[in-house]
């Protein structure tokens, strides 16, 4: 595990899309797993422009989307595969046959699941996988429990990542779905590069946990991440201000 230290949102969004860049540079036809929710806009932004000024071409690229809420199609404005066409497939080059989502209105969920996750490794596994960190310990939508399932799954959504999720509904927490499909804790722990992303003081308890807990808990998901054998903290100053430095240093 490695941890980059970097002083605000702006850098770690700066710095993340330059890891990636530089992947698809050496490959160009990568397996991108793409990110949804506040943490990685920033990113994309960097992303788009990066392609804008002629710096990459993602024309190869082949995506796959993290998660996906239940019960809402891709063309509802509070999907995740609005989302991604939203703040970054759009605006770039991206083959739109190889763009591949969780269908969140499939009528047999678990067996459209079961199908991405397959589709997944069928084509090779994941090169790149970037998450950030839910308030409970959440990576992707898989929420804490006494055990985590290894592959993509429904899952009921906590109570807490629904009321986080809510300003994406108006504040509605009534409108935020009750269910969601999410890749697992295998798919995310065989990519090839995983990257877990967090910034702001609001995180600064949530990384503490992550890394001054001396065990894997299933009932903090994100503390798998530390068994993943290329896995990348990119951390702000403000996410990083109650963990001691020490530790951290540890992984510099």
């Amino acid at each position: 595990m490695k941890v980059i230290l970097v002083k605000d949102y702006d850098e770690l969004s700066r710095k993340t899309a330059e890891i990636i860049v530089e992947m698809v540079k050496e490959k160009p036809n990568m397996i991108f797993c793409l990110p949804a929710g506040g943490s990685p806009i920033g990113m994309y932004e960097y992303l788009v422009k990066m392609y804008q000024n002629k710096e990459v071409s993602f024309k190869d690229m082949i995506t796959f989307d993290m998660d996906e809420y239940a019960g809402i199609g891709p063309e509802d404005k509070n999907s995740y595969a609005y989302f991604m066409q939203e703040h970054f497939l759009r605006y770039v080059d991206v083959d739109p046959k190889n763009v591949h989502y969780p269908n969140g209105l499939a009528e047999d969920l678990d067996a459209m699941c079961k199908a991405y996750s397959e589709q997944i490794f069928a084509m090779g596994g994941l090169d790149l996988a970037i998450t950030g960190i839910g308030d409970d310990g959440h990576v992707a939508f898989n929420e804490p429990n006494s055990y985590l399932l290894p592959r993509t799954h429904a899952v009921e959504l906590a109570e807490s990542t629904r009321k986080a999720n809510a300003r994406f509904f108006d504040g509605n927490i009534d409108l935020v779905p009750t269910k969601a499909c999410s890749i697992g804790m295998e798919d995310i722990m065989r990519t090839r590069t995983f990257i877990v992303v967090a910034s702001g003081k609001h995180k600064a308890e949530l990384i503490k946990k992550t890394f001054e807990t001396d065990h894997i808990d299933p009932m903090w998901p994100v503390s798998f991440s530390r068994m993943h054998p290329n896995c990348i903290f990119i951390v702000d100053e403000d996410a990083a201000s109650m963990t001691d430095p020490a530790l951290l240093k540890e992984y510099q």
